[in-house]
């Protein structure tokens, strides 16, 4: 590692052993990024958490069970904000995105996903500019006014 270069701990909870190990394969090239694993559900953990250096979290979890999205809700409360974290799910409905949304993640990832696609986006939470003047999610959506107005090309 390179001298006045600080290491980031990212803390990674999934049962998923594949996708344990391609997360860990993905980050083990970085000097910079330290990834630490929880063989556990995110209905399981309990203090694991709590460590205060982390720099991020990445949450494998059904975004469909509501017992799991309960125990994101405890966590991202006990976090209050200090560490951004990404979710990655194999749901992908409304309600799903709607909830996360609300919860403000950092992103969430819809399962099968490339390495580059998580790495990106776990680089991009560590970064983190605009994460605290920007405190809500800006979603735009594009309505045609009438037929043939090119809506589908400024999308």
């Amino acid at each position: 590692m390179a001298s006045g270069i600080k290491s980031k701990k990212i803390l990674l909870v999934s049962t998923d052993r594949t996708f344990l190990q391609d997360t860990r394969t993905a980050f083990a090239a970085s000097d910079v990024i330290e990834l630490l694993t929880v063989d556990k559900s995110v209905n399981e953990l309990r203090g694991e958490v709590q460590e205060t250096d982390f720099g991020a979290l990445i949450v494998d979890m059904d975004a469909a069970k509501l017992e799991e999205i309960e125990s994101l809700q405890r966590i991202m409360r006990r976090l209050e904000g200090r560490v951004p974290v990404v979710v990655v799910t194999q749901e992908f409905n409304a309600a799903a995105v709607r909830i996360l949304v609300q919860l403000k993640v950092a992103d969430f990832l819809v399962k099968p996903i490339t390495t580059a696609d998580l790495v990106r986006s776990v680089v991009r939470a560590l970064q983190g500019p605009g994460r605290e003047e920007n405190t809500e999610s800006q979603i735009y959506t594009f309505m045609p006014a009438a037929g043939g107005v090119g809506t589908t090309t400024l999308a």
